[in-house]
């Protein structure tokens, strides 16, 4: 990415951030972290959501959302202290409220970069194992970026020749973080694309689960339904993952039966108990917008079932504004290879990308800049 480019548009980032994260203490719900990223709301329209509406556990009503800058497209507000309870769907328990009458719309979404070529081809490749649900590709693919989805408006990077051999790629949705676009990801959308899925970044800034629940389920339609993705795509082996607001919103989507595989990348709370896909939860030590202990380890703990695995790294700026939260922006930093690596184990089967994850030696088991992680609910030798 160019480098001016990414020095103009994290700032705008950060102020908008800070600007969300001005709420009370007692707006928090108590929190001890101060911040209230999930109690505001990034646009004017934005109204509160309520807690869940279809019969999940207790839940008070979300928050009115904030007046938002010009440009910023609303995202509703958000359910903290009350733990909203499952909405339909199965979407977001104690995370987000409903979308409000803003919520996530296209003000203010940038138009996406052309996608980059990458070099390889594609080609097939044995049955994967029994944690794979579709052959993986034989090598890597060029990308392309196109508008489409529900209303035309959300953001599709993908191979660019589709159905090589063969091959049937993998949907994936994203969800992107408060205050950011799909073009705030260029590069690490199209390193996913470039492994052979099909990703589907909703429009707007921020994340509604139920927004991007429904990109997944358009592209999943496409396959019977003509076109240029018709017959081209591995309808029961989909993944989900996003960033911040958007990682939040994965866990969400995780309820799918489609989804296969879930990576959360520094994402706040979201319904980790009700997804039915095993979880990749990557985070930082130096996190302190969207911190460990108030955000990410709730995710965890609300994991009782599926395959789960949280993976932190050390601070790796101190001086920056939220320290490493705004690190996954652009390229993915630090997190994009394990997130990557997390599809392709559990999706293609890809027995190369275990040492991620397996043994006492893996590669986020205390290897710098990764400390010791936290795994449950498989076995992890």
């Amino acid at each position: 990415m160019d480098t001016s480019r990414r020095m103009t548009w994290k700032p705008w980032i950060a102020a908008s951030l800070l600007a969300l994260s001005a709420c009370s203490d007692a707006d928090a719900g108590g929190e001890s972290s101060g911040l209230c990223m999930i109690d505001c709301a990034s646009g004017g329209l934005g109204g509160g959501g309520t807690g869940g509406v279809g019969g999940g556990t207790s839940g008070g009503s979300g928050n009115a959302g904030t007046a938002a800058p010009a440009g910023m497209g609303g995202v509703g507000g958000l359910v903290t202290a009350g733990q909203g309870g499952e909405a339909a769907a199965g979407m977001m328990t104690g995370g987000l409220g409903g979308a409000g009458s803003g919520g996530a719309t296209t003000g203010g979404r940038d138009a996406a970069d052309a996608g980059t070529m990458t070099t390889g081809g594609a080609g097939g490749a044995p049955p994967p194992g029994e944690h794979g649900c579709t052959p993986a590709p034989a090598g890597t693919f060029p990308t392309t970026t196109e508008t489409g989805g529900p209303g035309g408006t959300y953001t599709i990077v993908r191979p660019t020749t589709l159905g090589e051999g063969g091959f049937k790629h993998p949907p994936v949705a994203w969800g992107n973080g408060l205050a950011t676009v799909p073009s705030n990801y260029t590069e690490l959308l199209e390193s996913f694309a470039s492994h052979g899925f099909v990703v589907i970044a909703n429009p707007g800034t921020g994340s509604d689960p139920m927004v991007v629940r429904q990109g997944l389920e358009w592209l999943l339609e496409q396959n019977a339904a003509g076109g240029p993705f018709a017959d081209m795509l591995a309808v029961d082996c989909a993944g989900a993952t996003g960033y911040s607001m958007g990682g939040g919103a994965s866990l969400g989507v995780g309820s799918h039966p489609s989804v296969k595989a879930i990576a959360s990348i520094h994402g706040i709370t979201g319904s980790a108990a009700s997804a039915v896909a095993p979880i990749l939860l990557t985070t930082s030590e130096g996190d302190d917008f969207v911190t460990i202990s108030a955000f990410v380890m709730p995710n965890y703990d609300q994991s009782s079932t599926q395959p789960t695995f949280m993976a932190i790294h050390t601070r790796q700026d101190s001086a920056a504004v939220f320290g490493d939260h705004l690190e996954p922006l652009g390229a993915g930093g630090l997190d994009a290879e394990p997130a990557i690596a997390w599809l392709r184990y559990w999706i293609y089967g890809d027995e190369a990308q275990r040492p991620w994850f397996f043994g006492a030696d893996c590669n986020l088991c205390g290897k710098d800049p990764w400390v010791m992680p936290l795994r449950k609910n498989h076995d992890w030798e």
